[in-house]
């Protein structure tokens, strides 16, 4: 029963809807990544699939729009701690793959150019 204790522990702490810290990994880049990585190229395509669908006129947070440049551009802080954290896709959506989280991350870093 004891060793039991902290596997709960973990496991209530990590459960409240929010990724566990173990489950989140810690890939934020420590400098703007060289070549920045591009808004039109990549970027983009990665919040449409994984942050529009949501947060879109028909989504979820409508009142938090992510479909274009200007809406995403003031949210950048907050994406960039919610995505970092695993907060963001919440649990039950398709979480962006390796590639697409690193992209996304990456370009974030750089202050999220319009490239």
């Amino acid at each position: 029963m004891r060793a039991l204790r902290p596997l709960v522990a973990s496991l209530l702490l990590g459960g409240c809807g929010v990724a566990s810290p173990a489950a989140c990994p810690a890939d934020l880049p420590a400098a703007c990544p060289s070549p920045a990585p591009s808004f039109d190229g990549s970027v983009h395509d990665v919040i449409v699939r994984r942050c529009a669908i949501c947060h879109g006129p028909n989504g979820e947070n409508p009142g938090r729009p992510l479909e274009t440049y200007e809406q995403i551009v003031p949210q950048r802080s907050e994406m960039l701690s919610q995505v970092y954290a695993c907060r963001m896709p919440p649990p039950g959506a398709a979480p962006p793959t390796e590639s697409e989280r690193l992209a996304l991350l990456g370009w974030l870093v750089c202050g999220a150019p319009n490239n």
